[in-house]
């Protein structure tokens, strides 16, 4: 579905006098075309929207009628929440409830008062499942994974068959240090669901992060064989490509990558990817690229400016690293490498003073790692920079 009308304005500039009729008409058809499946898209979705606001009204002890239409209305409008917000607040006044308690909850933003009404919600109903399996995500939120994982037990108690609660159960052990707990969780959700991509994802990605590729690449080839409508195909590929990678099958780890982006050419991981494989194998004008491609189709992390300052520095494009660089560290002042290489393209760029500035953030963040190489280096270049500066003064 496209994003927007606007990709398509170079379709809509009206034909010039020198171009045939027959151009013009085209240029006419596709346009209507366009605008008639749009418009019949957003009808269906509007329909769609308020046969689940009157579900809602008829039906306000209707949990999940409720929350597809709190979800539908946030897709379609994500302005919409404060309204929602007041919505579901005068019914929880009405009538208490731990239905209106769970449902004016989920809208909150604010985590404490979120975690307080889904506490509250599960106190007014032991057995309330979709509070239950809430709150436990609340408490993973938080980092409180203990907690997380009782409530997904209780709610597992309800549901059994739940395969959704075993993989977050997963999650909730791997983020705790018990992979085994978490391997088997992922498996126990598999065999609920075959078809349950979510749980081949994080069972490959414990495997990948426990040093065993192999393992994780049977993971991710058994996915793409079971992901018939291949909705989350790019997302497998991408993972199947960092187990090749981790194995040492770079060629295909490649073709992977590849694929991921076939199927999604707006998947900026793996432009990602495919950008570290260029770097690590020198190709650091091929890196910058499918960085930049990544940067295009993403609000552009600090670790991603990070990457493209390194590439354009190891290219000896010192003033477009400066600037992403600079972006890194503005994004996150935590990525401290990023103060020292940009401390280095601006002395490659003869940009002294900021090379200065930059070397002494960085030495300042590495405080306690005062004996290494780095850190020496970085010192060694800020007095270098200081001598300079006293001798252009005289």
């Amino acid at each position: 579905m496209p994003k927007s009308i606007k990709q398509f304005e170079g379709v809509l500039v009206p034909a010039s006098k020198t171009h045939t009729p027959r151009n013009g008409w085209l240029t006419f058809l596709v346009f209507c075309l366009l605008i008639g499946w749009l418009g019949e898209a957003r009808a269906v979705e509007d329909a769609e929207i308020a046969h689940y606001r009157r579900l809602s009204t008829n039906k306000p002890s209707n949990v999940q009628a409720n929350v597809t239409y709190q979800d539908l209305k946030l897709k379609s409008d994500p302005s919409s929440r404060g309204n929602l917000q007041e919505l579901y607040k005068k019914r929880l006044a009405s009538k208490e409830s731990a239905v209106s308690l769970y449902l004016y909850g989920r809208l909150l933003t604010d985590p404490d008062e979120h975690l307080s009404h889904l506490v509250r919600a599960v106190k007014a109903d032991e057995g309330f499942y979709q509070a239950r399996v809430d709150l436990g995500r609340a408490y993973y939120h938080s980092g409180n994974y203990d907690t997380a994982i009782s409530h997904y037990k209780v709610a597992l108690e309800i549901r059994p068959s739940s395969g959704f609660v075993r993989n977050l159960l997963g999650l909730a052990y791997y983020y705790k240090g018990y992979v085994d707990q978490a391997t088997a969780e992922y498996r126990r959700a598999i065999e609920l669901n075959e078809r349950y991509i979510d749980a081949y994802l994080n069972l490959g990605l414990t495997y990948l992060y426990t040093d065993r590729a192999d393992q994780a690449v049977g993971v991710y080839r058994k996915a793409l064989e079971v992901d018939s409508d291949g909705s989350e195909k790019r997302y497998v590929y991408r993972n199947l490509g960092m187990a090749l990678a981790q194995s040492g099958s770079l060629r295909e780890a490649q073709r992977a990558y590849e694929k991921a982006v076939e199927i999604d050419p707006t998947y900026a991981d793996a432009y990602i990817s495919l950008g570290n494989m260029a770097f690590n194998q020198g190709d650091y004008e091929g890196a910058a690229e499918l960085y930049e491609k990544a940067l295009e189709n993403s609000s552009g992390s600090g670790e991603l400016q990070l990457k493209l300052g390194l590439a354009y520095f190891n290219e000896k494009t010192y003033k477009k690293g400066i600037g992403h660089l600079q972006k890194a560290v503005h994004l996150d002042s935590t990525q401290t490498d990023a103060y020292y290489y940009l401390g280095l393209a601006c002395f490659n760029d003869g940009q002294n003073d900021l090379a200065r500035e930059a070397l002494e953030k960085y030495v300042a963040k590495e405080h306690r790692y005062s004996r290494n190489t780095t850190v020496f280096n970085a010192k060694q270049l800020i007095g270098d920079l200081k001598r300079i500066k006293i001798r252009e003064m005289y």
